[in-house]
């Protein structure tokens, strides 16, 4: 009876190891080279500056010393995987990852060497000793460009709602610019409030542009998601039980949905910036 009653607490005891969740550190965050594509317009922060990179050697530090992930996710084209592993690869071994002199645009100098996948995923991703970083992104049009076009038309909201709402998204991003270490910043940005605003313009807004029989509106909230949907599968996907803490780095945008999927994902247990950095 004894060794029947420890046969039966062992595989216990294995179901509930196998039930661990997965921790998993989401990072929304502006983006550092600051391209000037997102509707809402702010100051700029240069990364490259002594004290933005002291500033990113202590945040990845801790969370290497709390986590050393597994996995880091950035918002890079999943569909050009190869093309991320050949720049980590030369990144990971000291060497150039890219060749400043091959590039004519200023933007893309700017990107290669401010943007948060190399500064942030790269470095926190040697750091924890991984042989690869992970795209994530699916990238898709957003036709806001219609928006007070079809506000218009549609005469269901004001034409100004929208602008409003942007100018109210600069201010705040702009405050949040105001703090003086990035790690304040990112904690700024990853605020309960902040991530439910930024996803809640989709649903106060962008849905109510609706007129029979053009729904406009709903159509651009359901690409949002579905784009969204289609980055977080990518992540579903790639880790395996082995993973124990795993990082995820895309914009304010795309955290406000990932937050809401993490928290729906009965493999995984959402872990805030605030309580690791």
């Amino acid at each position: 009876m004894k060794s029947l009653f420890t046969l039966i607490l062992s595989l216990v005891c294995i179901y509930c190891a196998s039930q661990k969740k997965i921790n998993v550190i989401l990072i929304g965050t502006m983006h550092f080279n600051n391209p000037g594509k997102d509707a809402a317009k702010s100051e700029e922060i240069d990364i490259l500056k002594d004290h933005r990179q002291n500033s990113l050697e202590k945040i990845t530090n801790k969370i290497v010393e709390k986590y050393k992930p597994t996995k880091v996710f950035v918002e890079y084209p999943s569909k050009n995987q190869k093309t991320l592993d050949k720049f980590y690869d030369l990144y990971k071994t000291g060497k150039a990852y890219y060749q400043a002199d091959t590039l004519t645009k200023a933007w893309q100098k700017r990107y290669f060497e401010e943007c948060e996948i190399f500064q942030l995923g790269f470095r926190l991703a040697k750091k924890s000793e991984n042989q690869k970083v992970y795209a994530m992104d699916h990238p898709a049009e957003m036709r806001f460009d219609l928006f007070q076009q079809k506000a218009k038309e549609m005469q269901t909201i004001d034409e100004s709602a929208f602008q409003k709402k942007i100018d109210e998204s600069s201010n705040k991003t702009n405050s949040c610019y105001s703090k003086n270490d990035l790690a304040d910043i990112l904690k700024c940005f990853n605020t309960e409030k902040e991530l439910q605003q930024n996803k809640g313009i989709y649903i106060n807004l962008f849905n109510r542009l609706n007129k029979t029989p053009d729904f406009y509106g709903s159509d651009l909230v359901a690409g949002w998601y579905h784009r969204n949907l289609i980055m977080y599968s990518t992540i579903q996907n790639t880790v395996s039980d082995n993973d124990q803490n795993i990082v995820i780095i895309v914009g304010q945008g795309h955290a406000a949905m990932m937050q809401e999927f993490i928290k729906l994902d009965e493999r995984f247990n959402l872990i805030k910036i605030t309580d690791v950095f």
